[in-house]
């Protein structure tokens, strides 16, 4: 069996209903990669410990499926990078899709010496007025921080240098990363970059479910004493009460 150069990691709760798509897109995605820059990506799903056939799709799709029984974002994809066989790895989730071109693109990052690591642009599946004020938001942080998320990648020796995800965080876990990232570079001259040629379709599904009041209370709270916040469960049970629908 040929190595793969690319591990592509899937964390995945209940997502019977969507990982499968969020497979197919990946392969799309790695027919390309695999023509145009002669390299092999694998695709990994995390079961998180699911009680649907979120395993069973994955594997009906093609996927290696790992298990995690600790329902924990930063545990499961953890597990995905140490069962991971590229040196490079990337992180997409379950109701993601990607455009044809990100691999080669995440592919060509991370043999830039010059990067650390990245994020990827994010596209919303949907728009309206709450998701368009989330999205505008998050732009401002995003300018403000020097840092973002999307299909976050990294050098999978990089990854592990530092520990990988934070496992005592309950959300935002991938902003850590790429804050652990952009810290790791700095002294290196390399720097965090999110890639904008290619892009991720995310699911809104949180955000349609989220009374627009309720979204920023969130966020505010957020704003004071956020590392102890993430850190809490009770605080971040929105991502953990149930599978979102």
């Amino acid at each position: 069996m040929d190595t793969p150069t690319l591990s592509v990691i899937i964390p995945a709760w209940n997502e019977e209903k969507r990982v499968g798509t969020a497979i197919e897109s990946l392969k799309r995605a790695a027919d390309v990669y695999r023509r145009e820059r002669g390299a092999i990506a694998e695709i990994i799903v995390v079961d998180n410990n699911s009680t649907d056939r979120t395993a069973a799709v994955a594997r009906e799709h093609g996927a290696r499926v790992v298990f995690e029984p600790v329902n924990n974002i930063g545990k499961a994809r953890n597990a995905g990078a140490r069962a991971a066989r590229g040196k490079y790895i990337a992180f997409c989730d379950a109701d993601n899709q990607v455009t044809e071109n990100l691999l080669v693109l995440i592919h060509d990052h991370l043999e830039d010496p010059k990067i650390a690591g990245g994020g990827t642009w994010i596209e919303p599946a949907q728009r309206n007025l709450k998701i368009n004020f989330f999205y505008f938001i998050w732009g401002i942080y995003v300018r403000c921080s020097g840092v973002g998320v999307g299909m976050m990648h990294a050098r999978k020796d990089d990854f592990w240098s530092f520990g990988g995800f934070d496992e005592t965080i309950y959300a935002a876990e991938d902003v850590q990363l790429a804050y652990d990232l952009k810290k790791l570079g700095r002294p290196r001259g390399q720097k965090f970059e999110l890639i904008k040629r290619g892009w991720i379709i995310t699911s809104t599904r949180k955000i349609d479910q989220t009374p627009l009041l309720t979204m920023l209370a969130k966020l505010i709270g957020f704003g004071f004493g956020l590392q102890k916040k993430i850190r809490s469960k009770q605080y971040c049970e929105h991502w953990y009460e149930k599978a979102a629908r």
